[in-house]
C-alpha cells in the first residue's frame, strides 16, 4: 500500500468491504449454524460478542478509512494538480489507523474462531 496511489486506495477499501465484511460475515454465520445446530455445541455469547464486535469494527473501519485516504489523495491530485509526493503526503496519516483497525479485525477473527472451538456440547 505504500507504493500505491490514491486509487489503489480506494479501490482496496471498496472491494475488501463486500469480499471480507459480507463474505467473512456469511462465511461465520454458516459456520456456527453448523457448530449450533448439527454439532448440538453451544456457543460462550460473550466472547463471539466480542470478537464480533472487533471484528466488524475492524472491517468498517479500515474500509472508510481507506475510501477517505483514496479519495482525499485522488483530490489532491486531480484537482489541486498536486504532484504525486504531495499525495503520498495525503496519504501518509492514514496508515497508522488502518493499521491499528486491521489488527482489530483480526484480533476479532481470532476471537471468533476461540469461541467457536470452545463452544461446549449442550447437555441432553
Amino acid at each position: 500500500m505504500v507504493g500505491g496511489g490514491p486509487g489503489t486506495w480506494f479501490l482496496v477499501g471498496y472491494l475488501l468491504y463486500p469480499i471480507v465484511g459480507v463474505g467473512g460475515f456469511a462465511s461465520i454465520s454458516s459456520l456456527l449454524f453448523v457448530i449450533e445446530t448439527y454439532e448440538g455445541r453451544c456457543l460462550n455469547y460473550g466472547i463471539m460478542l466480542i470478537g464480533f464486535v472487533m471484528l466488524y469494527g475492524g472491517v468498517l473501519a479500515g474500509c472508510v478509512l481507506l475510501g477517505i485516504a483514496g479519495v482525499s489523495g485522488g483530490y489532491a491530485i486531480i484537482v489541486q494538480n498536486s504532484t504525486v509526493n504531495v499525495a503520498q503526503s495525503v496519504l501518509s496519516p492514514y496508515v497508522a489507523p488502518i493499521s491499528i483497525a486491521s489488527l482489530a479485525a483480526v484480533a476479532g477473527a481470532g476471537v471468533c474462531i476461540y469461541g467457536m472451538a470452545a463452544a461446549k456440547a449442550t447437555e441432553t
